[in-house]
């Protein structure tokens, strides 16, 4: 995105990608070009939407609910992308010993490995060949091989259908505003693709070996999810802790494309711009399912929640027990979600003074808990094989005697506040 040109660090130094390249990532906010890279000619950009205020004006939006409420519309109401016929990736075509020039990155010290962590895949559905597109980390084992973590979402159905061979594209150096569409999650119908060209205007898309791959990729490799698995993990996510050990499908590279000056995109786990990635796009997602329910004023992922396990929701309240019907629709869109607190529409979900006081002030335990044990996030390291107790926290006034909860401020006279203008 050229937003972040103005903002980009140059670093010159030869930086290792084994943890020195993450540790410069991790103490800067801002996007860092990496130009000299121990052991390969390839350089590396990372932080590259570390902001929100990045993805907010590459999409020419006034602020980050903009950007929500557009990807909600995205997913809402997908549109079939213009096709490329010339994409630049097919600059240079190469074997599968074209991976070893790749900086793969190993971030921290109880990593199971080197890892790429912007791997974009894009498969056909095997009965009805419908794309689709999703983010999986990929663990390097050499040889042009990677394990690759599986959830048991739409990929996994498609690799599970075409009897655990399924030919892949994995695409690397993405725009970010693809990769954060690309992250929504939407029916299995549905083409993350498609709701990628609603999402921002210039979206198109290539084929490469019969597979349509983002024609602005920087490097794509084509290969099969293969029905062979190796072990996966430990690697930190999104919550900043280790993910666990498993038995993961070997994605196997038989050939790759890619641009003449390409460079090596990385996300730092749980960094901040593996969050937005991962949050913003769910609550996107919380945002189109909470409206059909409620009159929404904005939702937040928390930062202390990784931006994955708590939600706040601001509504215009407009019957008793809305709120509850607003906090089981959150939970019903994002079942990564372990904590509701829904608010009034007077209450800014991005402060979390306001929300601690809507909390002190407008909500009783023994009235506005709602609570159930269900399936939620294996990134929880409190639940007990993936199961986990969630919680609704209705935080709103009464609509009758609502005076009782406004917050006074003494008025303040025109003839005070051009004093104040005044001041020093």
């Amino acid at each position: 995105m050229k937003v972040v040109e103005g903002e980009l660090v140059e670093v010159e130094e030869e930086l290792s990608p084994e943890f020195e390249i993450p540790a410069v990532l991790q103490e800067l906010d801002r996007p860092v070009l990496f130009d000299n890279v121990k052991g390969h000619d390839v350089p590396v950009v990372g932080n590259l939407c570390c902001r929100r205020g990045y993805l907010v004006e590459a999409l020419g939006e006034e602020d980050w609910d903009g950007v929500l409420r557009r990807a909600a519309e995205a997913i809402e109401e997908p549109v079939e992308p213009d096709v490329e016929d010339a994409p630049a990736f097919l600059d240079v075509e190469a074997g599968p010993s074209f991976v070893d020039r790749l900086p793969v990155t190993r971030f921290y010290p109880e990593d199971a490995g080197p890892y790429v962590t912007t791997s974009l895949f894009v498969a056909l559905e095997p009965e009805t060949g419908v794309p689709n597109a999703s983010v999986h980390r990929m663990l390097y084992l050499g040889d042009g091989r990677f394990a690759v973590r599986l959830v048991p979402r739409h990929l996994y159905r498609y690799w599970v259908k075409a009897g655990k061979d399924l030919r892949v594209a994995v695409c690397l150096g993405v725009d970010p505003r693809t990769m954060f569409a690309c992250c929504a999650r939407v029916p299995y119908e549905v083409s993350e693709l498609d709701v990628a060209a609603a999402f921002w205007d210039g979206f198109k898309v290539a084929e490469v070996e019969g597979i349509p791959v983002p024609a602005e990729s920087e490097v794509v490799m084509v290969g099969r999810l293969t029905g062979e698995t190796a072990p996966e993990g430990p690697f930190v996510d999104v919550t900043r802790t280790y993910d666990e050990r498993r038995d993961q499908p070997v994605f196997v590279v038989e050939k790759v494309y890619a641009r003449e000056d390409f460079m090596f995109p990385v996300i730092l786990p749980g960094g901040e711009e593996h969050r937005i990635m991962m949050g913003g796009p769910a609550e996107a997602t919380v945002l189109a399912h909470v409206e059909r329910v409620s009159d929404v004023v904005k939702v937040r992922l928390t930062p202390g929640g990784g931006r994955w396990l708590h939600a706040v929701v601001s509504i215009r309240k407009r019957v008793e027990g809305e709120p509850v019907n607003a906090g089981l629709a959150a939970l019903a869109a994002h079942p990564s979600l372990k904590h509701v607190v829904v608010v009034d529409e007077d209450v800014d979900p991005d402060d979390p003074e306001q929300v601690e006081y809507a909390l002190a002030t407008r909500f009783q335990a023994d009235r506005d808990l709602h609570v159930v044990r269900a399936a939620g996030s294996t990134l929880d390291p409190s639940a007990e094989d993936g199961v986990t107790c969630k919680a609704v926290l209705d935080a709103t006034a009464p609509l009758e005697g609502r005076e009782r909860f406004e917050v006074v401020r003494v008025p303040v006279p025109e003839r005070v506040r051009r004093l104040l203008e005044r001041l020093p």
